[in-house]
């Protein structure tokens, strides 16, 4: 499965794939692209069950696309997904719910 994108005004939501890594990295980029300051992003787990360190790559080129004016939102994610986002740190970088 690949990414799901849809963009509705000020919002881009990404539903990823049941495997967030290198294989999904260009489409990422695609999606990321080319959109306005003060954008919020909204990354759709609900499918991740393995997410590689190209993912958090990923993550952390999403957070500097965003600057400091957009958000970012990690939804819907599995607990053990919570415990590898903690124990990178990135709980300070994004909010996950």
């Amino acid at each position: 499965m690949s990414l799901k994108t849809f963009k509705s005004g000020d919002r881009v939501h990404i539903i990823l794939p049941k495997t967030f890594g290198f294989e999904v990295r260009n489409e990422f980029r695609s999606a990321i692209q080319d959109n306005p300051p003060g954008i919020v992003y909204e990354l759709d787990f609900t499918e991740v069950e393995k997410m590689d360190s190209s993912a958090m790559g990923m993550l952390l080129l999403l957070k500097e696309a965003a600057g400091g004016e957009g958000f970012v939102l990690l939804s819907n994610v599995r607990p053990d997904i919570v415990k590898l986002l903690h124990l990178a740190s990135f709980n300070k970088l994004f909010s996950i719910a």
